[in-house]
This record gives structure tokens, C-alpha cells and sequence, in this order.
């Protein structure tokens, strides 16, 4: 019985290559577990190292969105409005006020810095003793005002405070005492923002209709103002932006004598050095800067800036009997005591105002306004030179010829295709031209491209021209060699004018 039992044994009776095979199935095993275990392992320490990378990212974009917020908020107008807006109890209303300065340039181009200071404090001032003490009032920067209001809201209301505060803002500054208005955007909350900064970005939008509109008024925000608005703001904002950098500079387009060759003048050309699109011309900005208002900032900036070249020319080259002329949009004129800052201008510079031509853009419309009267008689008084090229409805022009003071007409470029075109009314721009050298007045023609224009313009005997087939509007720099060394000569234009 023993040795059945010690014969039958299993480990006894195993062969060395199962021991062999058993071994290293084992190794094997063991092996598998160890990479497996590795990975594992790996994968956990990688997915946590993400996790925790993740994890401090999004802390740290949290952090910076904090700070995003922060910084627009920052201002203590809006902090406090916001503060205001966490506390609202849902169904209430708040009404919030944009108000912005019209022609504040103006203020900022004729005073120092300090002086433009107490303006601004003297407006906020107003806007604290307005409001009440629950309302917030003050101050945003630049030119722009806030005022947000928290009591009893329906039309008559909004109406009521909108009409207050544009007589807040009329009333005279201490400084020179000027009467400065302002343009208002209204915003309801919470129909139209959320937060004092999305208030505040569309009642600017309502504030730049207001200025479109005529300034000195106020406008309702609505949100079909951003579709149809939203291009032009985004354009008005970079044009604010664009004084502010000293973007804008002045070209020049000679004015030539066809019997001599000689330059007589330049006349100067506002263009935009836009810093991603170029130098533009001002058809791409003109239009908005008039909707606004900001063109009457480009009055005196403008002749400055044209009053110094001169006197630079006038000392470093043989000017002689030479002008520059600079164009004077509508709303320009009706700035008051725009003259006699020309006046001052020219006198600090040592130079006489006949060395100037004010072309007087859309004459005729001008006839109603007493401040834009003023100046066009001052302007006459103080010795400047005017040229008009408005032929009135109906080339009423032709009977008013004799009582315009006016001492050149010029031909605009739409009325010399007239008559290169021998259209029906081309007979009474040469009538036009016939009443100006009856009454004494230099006539120069404008956007002259051919010479078979210089042909018909000889016969008509004007002998004073300007346009492209003379040059485009130049640099200043170039216009400087231009009058060094003029282009032309005497016998330049014998062949066209015989």
C-alpha cells in the first residue's frame, strides 16, 4: 500500500521539461505584471499631473479674467454702479446717462492743459449738485460724463431729466465763459445692459446718433441702433482715436499759371495716416467727422499747422507772390471768434492773412447763420483772402456775382465737366465765369487732367488751373522741392494756349 502510494506521487513523476515550461510561464507572468503594474502607474501619475496642470490653468485663467473684470471696473463710476446693479431687486429699473461734450476740442486746442482740467471739474461739479444722494454722477474721462439714476422711472420722467441735463451742460464755463453743450445717450436697465459697462457702450451708441442728429439733444437707445449704426461708431471711434495720436497730416496740390509756368499756390488737403490702411483721403472720414462735429476741431488745427509751413517756406525759399488756400466746411464757420483766432495766428507768425485763401465750402448754405455771417465778415475785415465755388440753386450765383466779397471763384471739377461735355447748362457756368472777371474776381480751375481741357479753359481766358495733370496732392516735403524748383517753365504751355 506504501509503495502504490510513493509510485503514484506527482511531483516524483514529473519530467524535467514540465519544470522547465512551469518556470517559465511563471517568469513570464511575472514579467507581463511588471510592465502592466508600470503603466499603470505611469498613466496615473500623467493623468494627475494634467489634472493638476489643468487645474492651475484654469486658475490662472480665472485669475486673469479677475483681473480683466477688475480693470473695467476699476473706474469708480462704474464700480459703484455695479455695486448698485448686484443689490437691484429683479423688476426694478435704473436709467443710465452718457453725456458727451460737443466741440470740446475747441476748449482743449485753446487753453492749457490745467484750464481744460477745471472745465471738466466744473462739470462734474454741476452733475454732483444735480443729482441726489442716491443718484451717481461724475466724471468718466475724456469728455464724457455719467449720470445713473435710481428713482421713479416712466417717459415724462426720462424726458424731463434728459431735457435737464442738456441745460446743465448749456450753461456758461468760467473759463472764457463759453457755452458748451452736450450730446446725450439714455440706456434703461436691465433692457439695455447688464452691467454698467454694457451700459455704457450702448448709450455711446446712442450718443453718436444724438451728435448725428445735430448735437444738443439726447437719444433713446434702442437695439436696432447697433445694427444700423455699429460701422460708422466703430469708424467715429477710431477717428477720436486717430486726433488724439496726431494721425492726420496735410497734403498739398499746386495751383499753376499757364502763361508763365509759375506756381501761384497750393492748396491744402486734409488726409488720414491711418495706421493699418494707409494715407486716406477724406472721403473715407469727411462724412463722419461732419455728422459728428468733429470737423470744426480740423479748423484751427488746420490752419496752424498751414500758418507754420509758410513761414517755414517764407524764410527757406523765394515764395514772392505766393499764397496757400485752406477749405472752410460750413460747420467751421459757425464756430464763434473763428476769424479772429485766424487773425492771431497769422500775426504770432509774422505773417499777413493775404498770404491765405479760405475756401468757403457750400456758400450758400451759410446764409442764414449770423455766427457763420460774422466770421466770413470778419475774416473780409481782418484782410484774408475768400474763394467760394458754390453756384447756388438754380446758378443764382450769376445774379449775386456782383455782392459776393468774395475776390476768386473757382470752378469745381463737377462744373468743368459741364462744359467739356457741352451739356445744356454748360452755358451758364460760362455766364458764371463771364460775371466773375466782370466783377473783378480770379477764376482757377479745378481738377484739370488733359490737355484738351487746358485748350477749352484758355479760350474761356482762365489762365489759373489746378489738377492732376499738374500733380496730385503731395506730401509736404514734396511740395517743398515743387517750390524750390518749379516744374514748369514759361514755354511749357505754349503749344496749348496759342
Amino acid at each position: 500500500m506504501l509503495d502504490f502510494i510513493f509510485l503514484t506521487d506527482p511531483v516524483s513523476s514529473s519530467q524535467p521539461w514540465e519544470i522547465v515550461v512551469a518556470i517559465v510561464i511563471i517568469v513570464i507572468t511575472g514579467v507581463a505584471l511588471f510592465f502592466l503594474y508600470r503603466n499603470v502607474i505611469f498613466n496615473f501619475k500623467k493623468n494627475k499631473l494634467e489634472r493638476d496642470s489643468i487645474k492651475e490653468n484654469q486658475t490662472k485663467d480665472d485669475d486673469a479674467m479677475d483681473n480683466v473684470i477688475d480693470s473695467v471696473s476699476r473706474h469708480p463710476l462704474l464700480a459703484a454702479i455695479n455695486d448698485d446693479i448686484s443689490k437691484i431687486k429683479e423688476g426694478d429699473l435704473r436709467l443710465f446717462f452718457a453725456m458727451n461734450l460737443d466741440n470740446f476740442r475747441y476748449i482743449v486746442d485753446s487753453y492749457e492743459q490745467k484750464d481744460v482740467d477745471k472745465v471738466v471739474d466744473e462739470f462734474a461739479k454741476r452733475l454732483k449738485k444735480f443729482g441726489d444722494k442716491t443718484s451717481i454722477s461724475g466724471h468718466y474721462e475724456q469728455d464724457i460724463f455719467i449720470y445713473y439714476y435710481k428713482g421713479e422711472i416712466n417717459n415724462e420722467i426720462i424726458n424731463q431729466i434728459a431735457q435737464e441735463l442738456l441745460d446743465l451742460f448749456k450753461q456758461p464755463t468760467k473759463l472764457g465763459n463759453h457755452e458748451l453743450t452736450a450730446s446725450i445717450g439714455v440706456c434703461l436697465f436691465p433692457y439695455d445692459g447688464i452691467t454698467a459697462e454694457n451700459l455704457l457702450k450702448n448709450a455711446e451708441v446712442a450718443v453718436y446718433v444724438a451728435k448725428k442728429e445735430g448735437k444738443n439733444r439726447f437719444y433713446m437707445y434702442s437695439q436696432n441702433l447697433i445694427e444700423k449704426e455699429q460701422f460708422n461708431i466703430d469708424y467715429y471711434k477710431q477717428i477720436k482715436k486717430s486726433i488724439e495720436n496726431d494721425e492726420f497730416l496735410l497734403y498739398y496740390q499746386p495751383i499753376v499759371d499757364i502763361r508763365t509756368g509759375k506756381i501761384i499756390g497750393l492748396e491744402s488737403l486734409l488726409r488720414w495716416q491711418h495706421p493699418t490702411m494707409g494715407i486716406l483721403s477724406p472721403g473715407k472720414f469727411l462724412n463722419v467727422m461732419d455728422l459728428t462735429g468733429d470737423i470744426t476741431w480740423f479748423g484751427i488745427w488746420g490752419f496752424e499747422k498751414v500758418a507754420a509751413q509758410y513761414a517755414y517756406w517764407k524764410k527757406s525759399t523765394k515764395l514772392g507772390d505766393f499764397f496757400i488756400s485752406i477749405n472752410l466746411n460750413p460747420k467751421q464757420l459757425y464756430v464763434e471768434g473763428l476769424a479772429r483766432q485766424y487773425f492771431e495766428i497769422a500775426g504770432k507768425l509774422g505773417l499777413s492773412p493775404e498770404n491765405f485763401v479760405l475756401e468757403i465750402l457750400d456758400y450758400y448754405t451759410l446764409a442764414n447763420n449770423e455766427v457763420a455771417q460774422y466770421n466770413l465778415k470778419e475774416f473780409r475785415r481782418y484782410g484774408f483772402r475768400m474763394a467760394i465755388d458754390d453756384t447756388g440753386l438754380d446758378y443764382q450765383v450769376i445774379d449775386d456775382m456782383h455782392k459776393i466779397s468774395a475776390s476768386i471763384f473757382k470752378l469745381s471739377r463737377g462744373n468743368l465737366l459741364l462744359i467739356t461735355s457741352e451739356e445744356t447748362s454748360s452755358d451758364k457756368i460760362k455766364k458764371i465765369i463771364d460775371q466773375a472777371k466782370a466783377n473783378q474776381k480770379i477764376v482757377i480751375a479745378e481738377g484739370v487732367e488733359d490737355e484738351d481741357t487746358i485748350r477749352l479753359l484758355n479760350k474761356l481766358d482762365i489762365r489759373f488751373m489746378q489738377g492732376y495733370h499738374f500733380s496730385e496732392p503731395i506730401s509736404v516735403e514734396d511740395a517743398e522741392k515743387m517750390i524750390r524748383k518749379s516744374p514748369w517753365d514759361m514755354y511749357s504751355f505754349n503749344h496749348l494756349i496759342k
